[in-house]
């Protein structure tokens, strides 16, 4: 019982610990200091990783949605590896979340836009 106990408790830990942990080489923008100078990101992908319903409560000119649940199974539809793709999000959590799913499909670009939208 003890072990069992033992081990429930360490994979808990495991998984609120890889939550938080950082994702290496992620780089963070202001959403104020995006939009300011979007100009400068013209070769980037803006992938907007919010549910469809909050997608379309507020859109976001010229951001590719595809909500998170959906993102392991068809970013290959909008997305190559080589691009420079910016996540945007409410959650840091959830951009976590979106960079390691990207980082596993072999991105090396990601950037994430901390917003409040």
């Amino acid at each position: 019982m003890f072990w069992l106990i033992f081990l429930s408790v360490i994979i808990i830990f495991f998984v609120v610990g890889r939550q938080l942990w950082p994702v290496p080489n992620l780089k963070h923008l202001d959403y104020k200091d995006f939009m300011s100078r979007r100009d400068e990101f013209g070769d980037y992908k803006i992938l907007d990783i919010r549910d469809a319903l909050e997608y379309w409560t507020d859109p976001t000119a010229g951001t590719i949605n595809i909500s998170l649940g959906r993102l392991p199974y068809v970013w290959g539809n909008h997305l190559i590896p080589e691009d420079h793709v910016m996540i945007l999000s409410t959650g840091l959590l959830r951009s976590k979340k979106a960079a390691r799913i990207l980082r596993k499909q072999g991105f090396q670009f990601i950037y994430v836009i901390k917003c409040s939208l």
